[in-house]
């Protein structure tokens, strides 16, 4: 098997189309009373884990891992909100004490292990908002507002909370945590600091042609894009040919498996498939899977299509 393999990259990077004015987040008000909020958040991150373990046991450890990061990503953002929040009320000799050891200390933490979640900026903008901080809320309230999985929250009850009461969810919320935290192992990394555009695909593949020189890291952005949506069947072929691009064969293995799987057709999939095969030394299975991704393709990827069945003697 091949540790390395140079091949072309054949996805167009997307333009970072954002919408700047997406739905409007709350921090709530004084007149609200969201007690409960905290308990519904915790019964929709026990039911994403839940997915996410089914979508693991089918094999589609993407699916999964993206489930898993949307999870994460809501308790360990409701958790740092009530360290802050501790803090505030004068708990602790500094932050960092406050916090402990949990598994995400930083909001670009929390971020990173769910690319998907608009919670990370709704709690942030909460806490600038009991700061009076208003200009910096509603900045980060508009970037949670941007993304489409947003859900209207309102945790303001939190500033009112006694300082037994926040430990007392704190503790709660770190338990869910930690047993999160012991079954999923994020495999997204953010190269750059937090923009709030990190849901969409299309800004993690334009941040890997801006690293055409460092396949690692171009790779890494691709993988991103993937695990941001991983119902989109062509982000399986760009993830895998980077991967492979890079020298990560058994992960490009992998990538393929799953994008093959779940749209066996699909053009992308099955001509980074052919290229593998092709280098593995099986021009068979190279010419099957090129076979099927020309039925489909268009354009420059067809060019590269015929030209390498040409090569074949397709």
């Amino acid at each position: 098997m091949p540790k390395k393999i140079l091949i072309i990259i054949f996805c167009a990077v997307l333009a970072l189309s954002l919408c700047a004015c997406g739905r409007q987040g709350t921090a709530g008000n004084d007149g609200v009373d969201g007690g409960e909020a905290h308990v519904e958040l915790m019964l929709q991150v026990r039911g994403l884990a839940e997915a996410a373990s089914k979508q693991c046991d089918a094999g589609l450890t993407f699916q999964s891992a993206y489930l898993s990061g949307l999870a994460q990503a809501e308790i360990s953002s409701l958790r740092l909100c009530v360290d802050y929040v501790l803090w505030l009320k004068g708990e602790g000799a500094n932050l960092a004490e406050v916090i402990g050891d949990a598994p995400y200390r930083t909001w670009d933490e929390v971020v990173g292990a769910g690319l998907g979640s608009d919670a990370p900026f709704y709690f942030e903008g909460l806490l600038f908002r009991f700061q009076g901080e208003q200009d910096k809320a509603e900045e980060c309230l508009r970037l949670a507002g941007a993304n489409p999985l947003h859900q209207e929250r309102d945790f303001y009850y939190l500033r009112r909370m006694s300082v037994e009461e926040l430990y007392d969810l704190k503790a709660k919320a770190a338990e869910l945590e930690n047993e999160l935290y012991g079954q999923y192992s994020p495999r997204t990394v953010l190269l750059d600091t937090r923009t709030g555009a990190e849901f969409s695909p299309a800004y993690h593949l334009a941040m890997a042609g801006e690293r055409e020189g460092n396949a690692a890291e171009a790779a890494q952005c691709a993988l991103n894009a993937l695990l941001a949506s991983p119902l989109t069947p062509s982000l399986y072929g760009n993830a895998a040919a980077l991967e492979l691009e890079a020298g990560n064969v058994d992960l490009a293995v992998e990538i393929l498996n799953e994008g093959l799987f779940l749209a066996p057709e699909d053009p992308s999939v099955n001509y980074v498939a052919a290229l593998y095969a092709r280098a593995s030394g099986n021009d068979a299975s190279a010419k099957a899977f090129l076979e099927t991704a020309r039925a489909g393709a268009e354009g420059d990827l067809l060019d590269r299509i015929d030209a390498l069945l040409g090569q074949l003697g397709g």
